[in-house]
């Protein structure tokens, strides 16, 4: 009979073997779900991390050309160390999983106990707890939900580091942009205050307007140090987001911004795809998820303790020998388990209050980046179609001026400098509209629908300050101190002739009639103004000779 009982004892504990299975941990450690949900989201290529020998050489290549947006997700997705912290993450899951799909290990029991009256009693036992295979399923279910919520979080970090790389690759290009633009602005500061230096040996600048130039010469020269300062902080960000070492500091990229894509995506369709699709509020639906069912189980099996079952073999000091099974339970006298069904059921109502306040920080998120990135580019649109025209409309009407001698060379050179303020807040905005959109593409969890109209072409700062040809609605100038000492074009006869169709209610096409007037006058005749007097044998806004150093001067003018 003892033996029977033991044979079946023995089925019992085969057959929870059996369930537990044989299954190993997989080589990715399950990081091929991570990879798919990235790639549906961004269409990126995501691997498992490589050791550094082979990383490094494989870098080497994607370095050598100029980086873009996608070769730099794809660098940091390879090489930033926060990929290698999620992939361990998904080890410790998966382990998890391993471990909860086996049930406890059997205890092995040996007593040696001597008798009084002589003789060795021996005893022997082996006991599993078969609580373990009741549990079994359910473990395995909250393991598995657990490995899912787990990979779900690791493709939400990808993501966002997806999203940090973009913003910080438009950040570092509108960096170079700007630079590029105040190493220009210095150079013609500099040549400003080199000619400013010449007026002054000639004796038709003072002091005080010397200085004048030179300050904002030098001032010019801080703000490109400045510049370049921005672009050494934008670069160490960006390597560490690519994960790149000194040695591999090496990369280039193009100064060029894209203009704005045609269209934006809108609001409700952005809320959407992030309510559906972002990968850490599905983590957080699947925690929910997870824990309802753990709630059940808890439920089914709150009266459920440990169950020893096992068997026991003596040997006696008479040398007789005992064998049989044994069962332990844990009786529920003091406690129904009504503390571990309340602690369930409190961890469900927190994941859910952290899921729905998930679900409300995604819309609210995705409404505050969308409305960053509609600010953004009207305020690109109003540089592009506003602010530059005008500026350069100003500096255009200062050349005019200038040649005719109305202002001299310093009231243009402030229109230049004021037409590359412009032309450097156009940059920098340009590149904010990129960095929000990076932003919003961070809140929406995926690519941005619209990211597939972004067109090849785009702003430099070589293509702003470059001159320009005339036509079209306005016309820009580029920093050419060349001729800027010229006081009367050689075609000043062709530029009067201009004058007549243009619109003579301006006051300032007034002035250059006017001035045109005397200046195409026979020599030694004057013409007369408007009141029929002649007009001022001197022009009063050039510079005008001083007699002493510093101290204005009433004296005759030196053209």
């Amino acid at each position: 009979m003892s033996l029977s009982i033991s044979l079946k004892i023995s089925a019992v504990l085969a057959a929870a073997l059996l369930v537990a299975g044989c299954a190993g941990i997989p080589a990715d450690r399950g990081f091929a779900d991570s990879q798919a949900l990235v790639m549906a989201r961004r269409d990126l290529e995501v691997a498992v991390p490589l050791p550094d020998n082979e990383a490094h050489g494989q870098t080497a290549e994607w370095l050598a050309a100029p980086l873009t947006v996608e070769s730099a997700q794809r660098i940091a997705l390879t090489r930033n160390p926060q990929l290698l912290a999620q992939y361990a993450r998904l080890g410790i899951a998966q382990a998890e999983v391993y471990d909860a799909a086996r049930i406890s290990n059997p205890l092995f029991s040996l007593a040696w106990l001597d008798g009084s009256a002589g003789g060795t009693q021996i005893g022997l036992g082996l006991a599993q707890n078969f609580a373990d295979v009741l549990y079994l399923s359910p473990r395995k279910r909250r393991a598995s939900g657990e490995l899912a919520r787990t990979q779900y979080q690791v493709a939400a970090e990808l993501l966002n580091l997806a999203a940090q790389v973009e913003g910080a690759y438009y950040g570092h290009v509108g960096a170079i942009a700007v630079f590029e633009l105040r190493a220009a602005l210095a150079a013609a500061g500099r040549a400003s205050a080199d000619l400013a230096q010449r007026f002054f040996d000639a004796g038709n600048l003072n002091r005080l307007e010397l200085n004048r130039e030179k300050a904002a010469a030098t001032e010019a020269r801080i703000e490109a140090d400045r510049a370049s300062a921005r672009v050494l902080e934008a670069r160490a960000v960006f390597n560490k987001l690519l994960g790149l070492t000194d040695e591999e500091d090496r990369w280039t990229v193009t100064a060029r911004l894209p203009l704005p894509v045609p269209a934006e995506d809108e609001l409700s369709a952005l809320q959407r795809l992030a309510q559906d699709g972002r990968v850490d509020l599905l983590a957080a639906r699947q925690s929910v998820v997870r824990l309802e069912d753990m709630l059940g189980v808890t439920r089914s099996y709150r009266l459920v303790g440990d169950i020893q079952l096992g068997v026991d073999y003596e040997h006696e000091t008479d040398g007789s020998r005992l064998l049989g099974p044994t069962l332990g339970l844990t009786l529920p006298i003091f406690n129904w388990g009504g503390g571990r069904v309340a602690r369930a059921q409190a961890e469900l109502d927190q994941t859910r209050a952290e899921a729905r306040r998930l679900e409300i920080d995604v819309n609210n998120d995705v409404r505050l980046a969308q409305a960053k990135v509609a600010n953004a580019r009207g305020l690109v649109e109003r540089y592009r179609t506003q602010l530059i025209p005008q500026r350069e409309e100003v500096v255009l009407r200062a050349m005019e001026m200038q040649n005719f001698m109305i202002i001299g060379q310093f009231e243009l050179l402030l229109a230049k400098r004021e037409e590359y303020a412009a032309y450097q807040g156009y940059l920098e905005t340009l590149a904010g509209y990129w960095t929000t959109r990076a932003e919003l593409a961070q809140a929406v969890g995926a690519r941005l629908p619209s990211s597939a109209q972004i067109a090849a072409e785009g702003v430099e700062p070589k293509s702003l300050i470059t001159p320009k040809q005339t036509g079209g609605d306005h016309q820009g100038h580029g920093m050419d101190m060349k001729g800027m000492e010229q006081k009367i074009p050689a075609a000043a006869k062709s530029a009067c002739d201009q004058l007549t169709s243009a619109d003579m209610n301006d006051p300032l096409m007034q002035a250059l009639a006017q001035k045109c007037r005397e200046q195409t006058q026979p020599e030694g005749s004057q013409g007369l103004d408007h009141s029929g007097h002649a007009p001022p044998a001197s022009n009063p806004s050039t510079p005008r000779t001083p007699p002493t150093d510093g101290q204005p001067s009433g004296g005759a003018q030196h053209h």
